[in-house]
């Protein structure tokens, strides 16, 4: 009898080497290549691919065809949870942010460039305006009087083309300028131009076209709560891999996990948990046998408070976005963010935020 009950408790536990072979699959490389696009009042984009230690802008140009040449890139984790390709990564992975205060200082600063560029370009078309201008004396025949008595007039006619033009587009950049000088900096929108793809646990990959073309992805939801760092994403080919692992949540079917509908998820202090992902990225998932997930350990270490879970899994830049899992290999947390100065202890989106953004 006593060997029965031994076995209904045990049942639902796995070894670490179960888990890991069993999801391995369902936990990928998330490679997200982005650059960031500034609409001006005037209707003008600028681009910029990032921004220094310092607040300064990286990047910047007026050529969206070289911020896409020179665009960032970075490297997070997420896991399927779904049949038709979707899974979850951090909200930092998929959508980087931006400190709002050294933004507007740098888009103060590119109003007053763009201003002078404007002064300078219009100063330059006036004269060559002046010397087209000048250039007509060339093509006219006068009498002794000084009156015009014949002329070129093909050539005459190409000149006054291009100074249309040049009137033109002088008239343009006034409209620009007098949009800049009464700009207003909340009227300038910033906004993210990510392409996203993924690779898989055993896949080689040798340049970001193994994961944007050959598997790419589009973000489907962005979580707008600011202590909820999660994004749903899906493959365009609304597939998940035949034999990728998708993922379970604790308490699934079972509302008394979390002792009432939506309420906290049954965490203990000192509780075993494990987790899979990338961390470092490519530094060390790349192997000769292909990019290999790596699986850690660690323990709860305080009393869980509803918005975030603190565990002593040692985690790097890379391990966003990992599935946080219990000793029966369901999902309990989101890691999305480590304790300044330590590698050690870090902490996860607990389990009811998740359900909550995934509603």
């Amino acid at each position: 009898m006593l060997l029965a009950v031994v076995a209904m408790v045990s049942c639902g536990k796995k070894s670490p080497d179960e888990i890991f072979e069993e999801q391995k699959s369902g936990v990928v490389l998330v490679l997200n290549k982005f650059y960031y696009q500034i609409q001006m009042p005037g209707g003008q984009n600028l681009y910029f691919t990032g921004m220094d230690q310092n607040g300064n802008m990286m990047g910047f140009t007026t050529s969206e065809a070289e911020a896409k040449q020179n665009a960032s890139m970075l490297n997070g984790t997420g896991f399927f949870v779904s049949d038709d390709g979707k899974f979850v990564t951090n909200r930092h992975v998929a959508a980087t942010e931006l400190n709002a205060q050294q933004l507007r200082a740098n888009l103060a600063g590119i109003v007053r460039a763009s201003l002078l560029q404007c002064a300078m370009t219009a100063r330059q078309i006036k004269s060559k305006y002046n010397m087209l201008e000048a250039q007509k004396s060339q093509f006219m025949e006068y009498d002794f009087f000084g009156n015009i008595i014949a002329g070129d007039e093909r050539q005459l006619a190409l000149i006054v083309a291009e100074q249309r033009k040049l009137k033109a587009l002088y008239e343009q950049v006034s409209e620009t300028a007098r949009y800049l000088q009464s700009a207003n900096m909340s009227n300038i929108k910033v906004s993210t131009v990510c392409n996203i793809g993924i690779s898989y646990d055993g896949e080689k990959v040798k340049s970001p076209s193994d994961f944007l073309v050959k598997n790419p992805c589009q973000i489907l939801k962005i979580s707008e709560k600011e202590g909820t760092d999660l994004a749903l994403l899906q493959l365009t080919s609304k597939k998940t891999p035949k034999g990728a692992y998708v993922f379970k949540f604790a308490g699934d079917g079972n509302d008394d996990y979390f002792d009432g509908h939506d309420k906290e998820a049954k965490i203990k202090i000192d509780q075993q948990l494990y987790m899979i992902g990338y961390n470092a990225g490519l530094m060390l998932a790349n192997t000769q046998k292909g990019i290999s997930a790596q699986m850690t350990s660690g323990r709860v270490t305080q009393t869980p408070d509803g918005d975030r879970l603190l565990y002593s899994i040692p985690t790097v830049q890379g391990s966003s976005g990992s599935p946080v899992i219990d000793t029966e290999g369901h999902v309990v947390a989101v890691n999305f963010a480590k304790l300044a100065g330590s590698d050690n202890f870090n902490f996860g989106i607990p389990l009811e935020r998740i359900r909550d953004f995934l509603k």
